[in-house]
Order: structure tokens, then sequence, then C-alpha cells
């Protein structure tokens, strides 16, 4: 079995200025301290932010069965087509059953000047 889940958000900021954070380790920063509610913390395992970097994602406590954290590896970072992808290589939903789990950030400029979050 195979699926994806994809969302958008449209935002009035240029899309470099969008990339400058979601391209970069800062993202990593930033979620924890906007949504702790989201993730209670990201840490760099290894890596400068590049195409190879790992981080140990962590979970706030919720009192379920879940999975407490998991580490992923940085697998596309394209910085001309605002691209990043990273894959589960531990943890988290690899212990839910999943094989394989990818999260891809795309950031598209849009004719109007405005920018969508995919």
């Amino acid at each position: 079995m195979e699926g994806s889940l994809c969302h958008e958000f449209q935002t009035d900021l240029p899309a470099s200025d969008v990339w400058e954070v979601y391209g970069s380790l800062a993202l990593g920063e930033l979620v924890p301290q906007l949504l702790p509610q989201v993730l209670s913390k990201v840490e760099l395992v290894e890596g400068d932010g590049g195409a190879g970097t790992v981080l140990r994602v962590t979970f706030p406590p919720t009192g379920t069965s879940g999975p407490a954290s998991y580490k992923e590896k940085f697998t596309v970072i394209d910085n001309e087509k605002y691209i990043k992808e990273a894959t589960v290589i531990e943890g988290g939903f690899l212990d839910l059953g999943f094989q394989k789990y990818i999260v891809r950030l795309e950031i598209v400029r849009q004719e109007d000047g405005t920018t969508i979050i995919k």
C-alpha cells in the first residue's frame, strides 16, 4: 500500500525569504518555539543542513503509546527549485509499521508575487 498527503499554505512573503527559513536548520529551531504542541525538540545529529544532514525530532509527551521521537536524513536540498526532502531513518513512523516515510517541502513562487508552501 502506498499513499501521500499534501497541505498547501499561501503567504504574501517572497519565496526567497520563505526558503531562508524552510531551506535551513532554522526551521528546526523555530517549530518547537512556535508550535510546542507539535514538536518539543529538534536536535542536529550530524551535518551542516545540506543533503546527508541527520536530525532527531522529539514529540511532546502525550500520554499515549505513539512514538516519542525519530531520526530523519535530508536526502534532497535544492536551493534553486526550493525543495527539501527528508527520509525517516529510525523510529517514529517506521516503528508504526511504515516501510518508508518521506517529508517533502516545496516553496512555489506564484506569478502574483505570493508564495505557496507545500
